[in-house]
């Protein structure tokens, strides 16, 4: 199967990353990582159109709409609670700032809370985790022993909880408590020998991974087998998100960060956001249940 150009949308994004589908309002979210921007939009079809840009002055890594209407945004050491109107009513802070790591994937998980990874920015090993921000804007260590935090999931039960650990290039698996918010019993499910970035589940409980430097997008099942491929024009696909009125339309950003310029003549649509039709829905992402107000 191949990912074919999101028409609509002429971005060609450094990273662009962490595309999230607000079921309830029809729009959709993705940021480019390494400018700092938030991006919003919809769907008119298979055209994507850019409604809105926000500008972070940083380094974003993630965002997540919340039930009420505002938006989490991770930036470098806090993640950014902001109203329905984009005001920021609080900075949560995450990261200490003299730490040479910054915030990454996120996603909230089946009952609301935000789960966002750390990435190493030097060349330490095993040192980020993974962070929970409650309902009640606490933060929580989930689990340690990361150096590269990317994407995040859930099986459709809630029981078990999908993390990419892009370096060494491991999908995990947990077994996840959804009233406590626990990760237990932490196991590799598919030693890719890769990069592995971005994932969503489908509504069969299969993993679809972004990989970086390999210009795909690969369905995974729960037992860590391939069951098939989506190949995206551009060789650093980064994240996958299940989007539409069915939830049937899968959105894949890239990137065209470090490349030099032989590779960018070669892969001239680097950066851009393609679409595919894998014929399976995806599982409905779950927003954040806190309040963004004041």
């Amino acid at each position: 199967m191949r990912a074919e150009l999101m028409p609509g949308n002429d971005q060609r994004l450094a990273l662009g990353e962490g595309p999230v589908w607000d079921v309830e309002r029809q729009r959709l979210w993705w940021v480019d990582s390494e400018a700092g921007l938030v991006f919003r939009g919809r769907l008119d079809g298979e055209d994507l159109i850019v409604e809105e840009t926000r500008d972070l002055g940083e380094k974003v890594g993630s965002v997540a709409p919340a039930s009420d209407g505002g938006l989490l945004i991770a930036v470098e050491h806090h993640v950014l609670v902001t109203d329905a109107d984009g005001s920021v009513t609080e900075a949560i802070r995450v990261l200490p700032d003299d730490l040479r790591s910054r915030l990454n994937d996120g996603t909230c998980d089946p009952v609301g809370r935000f789960l966002v990874g750390s990435v190493r920015l030097d060349g330490r090993q095993a040192e980020e985790s993974l962070w929970a921000i409650e309902t009640g804007r606490t933060v929580r260590q989930v689990t340690s022993g990361i150096s590269v935090s990317n994407g995040i999931g859930f099986s459709p039960d809630g029981g078990t909880m999908y993390y990419v650990e892009s370096r060494p290039g491991t999908v995990l698996a947990f077994d996840y408590d959804v009233v406590s918010g626990a990760a237990t019993n932490r196991r590799a499910l598919l030693d890719c020998g890769g990069t592995p970035d971005g994932l969503a589940v489908d509504v069969e409980g299969n993993l679809w991974v972004a990989f970086f430097g390999e210009g795909a997008v690969r369905r995974i099942s729960p037992e860590g087998e391939v069951l098939a491929s989506v190949e995206v024009a551009a060789p650093n696909a980064t994240c996958p998100e299940f989007a539409g009125p069915d939830l049937d339309q899968l959105v894949i950003t890239s990137a065209r960060y470090r490349m030099q310029d032989d590779a960018l003549a070669e892969w001239p649509l680097s950066g851009a956001t393609f679409v595919a039709s894998p014929g399976v829905a995806g599982l409905p992402p779950t927003r954040w249940a806190g309040s963004t107000e004041r």
